[in-house]
């Protein structure tokens, strides 16, 4: 892409997505196929193009015991190549198409498949995963954030996302410095169709995925107008020798109520009170935990005397019952656990 190119409404990019249009109206195959005998049937997207995107992410080579979701399935190469590597794997799409049926049963898949919109998914509809493919799909949805909040309610250690951004073209320093923005397409502005809703910029991803409940995520790269972010729902392991004192928490409450009840689906937040000797504590050094699942910290406020208040949400894709918190931060071992309640119970 050339520096600066704007995809929205550009017409040589509209041009393009029409001639992907009028391909795979002719041949019908979005993703092309790898088959046992090393025949290859081939599709808009090769074979070298989707091994490099594989690689981009640190997708472990050995999925041997692991469950993957495959979101935005479509032929189904990546549903595949994660089961090729001993994965047991759901495939999901918005819609059924006879090209994956074909895929699977000439690879000789067992995948799973799943017809379900993204707003559709939950723990409910569709199990828990270990990794979680996350490919092409954000742009499309006409409500994103909360998108990117199924998917982690899904995800029990990382999701890899791949999004269309606004500004791939920019260095590494124009991007650091950018403030959030997000794109609304109301029409066909993007490639003149009409399911493409949002573009954000790479700033923007990046803060939505924390938005949505990730603990950590990571950048890996940008390329032709595609930001590929990993998504952790795990701190990062603790200092094995830490060099400060864990905090001790003094109490864990509902904003809205002061109690310990939560409500699903409500705009509730935590607010954390704990004591730590450390001085001059910064939000970026909050590492929260609920049932061992990262929740990363709001808003951080020094009441004084060593007392501090963290305020952060709690993790997409809690079951009803009694959760653990306990905080750390960069420096320190873990507090004491305190409990909170998740109830399906509204009022």
């Amino acid at each position: 892409m050339a520096r600066g190119e704007r995809l929205a409404g550009d017409p040589q990019f509209r041009k393009r997505i029409e001639n992907y249009s009028a391909y795979l109206s002719a041949k019908g195959w979005f993703h092309s196929i790898e088959l046992a005998d090393g025949k290859v049937i081939p599709g808009l997207i090769s074979i070298e193009e989707l091994r490099e995107r594989i690689a981009a992410f640190p997708i472990p080579a050995d999925q041997r015991g692991k469950r993957i979701l495959d979101v935005g399935a479509w032929t189904g190469w990546c549903t595949f190549e994660m089961e090729r590597r001993g994965a047991e794997v759901t495939a999901m799409d918005c819609v059924e198409l006879e090209e994956f049926h074909e895929a699977h049963r000439l690879t000789g898949s067992k995948a799973k498949l799943l017809i379900l919109d993204v707003e559709e998914l939950s723990p409910e509809t569709a199990g828990r995963f270990d990794y979680v493919l996350f490919f092409g799909v954000f742009y499309h949805l006409r409500n994103p954030l909360l998108g990117l909040e199924k998917i982690c309610s899904v995800t029990r250690e990382a999701a890899f996302v791949e999004s269309y951004v606004t500004d791939s073209w920019a260095s590494e320093e124009e991007r650091n410095r950018a403030p959030c923005l997000l794109e609304f397409y109301e029409g066909a502005e993007l490639g003149g169709q009409l399911d493409n809703w949002c573009g954000p910029n790479t700033n923007c991803l990046l803060a939505m995925c924390r938005s949505a409940g990730f603990a950590r995520v990571r950048l890996e790269n940008t390329v032709a107008g595609r930001a590929r972010i990993t998504c952790f729902r795990h701190w990062e392991p603790p200092d094995p020798n830490p060099s400060q004192a864990a905090p001790v928490i003094r109490g864990a409450v509902n904003n809205r109520t002061n109690d310990i009840r939560f409500h699903p689906g409500k705009d509730e937040y935590v607010c954390l009170y704990f004591e730590s000797a450390e001085r001059d504590l910064r939000l970026d050094q909050m590492r929260v935990e609920v049932d061992g699942m990262g929740a990363p910290s709001l808003a951080l406020a020094d009441r004084g005397q060593g007392s501090w208040q963290a305020n952060f949400r709690l993790p997409p894709g809690l079951e009803s019952g009694i959760h653990e918190v306990r905080l750390r931060t960069v420096n320190s071992a873990f507090s004491d656990c305190c409990r909170i309640e998740n109830t399906a119970v509204s009022g």
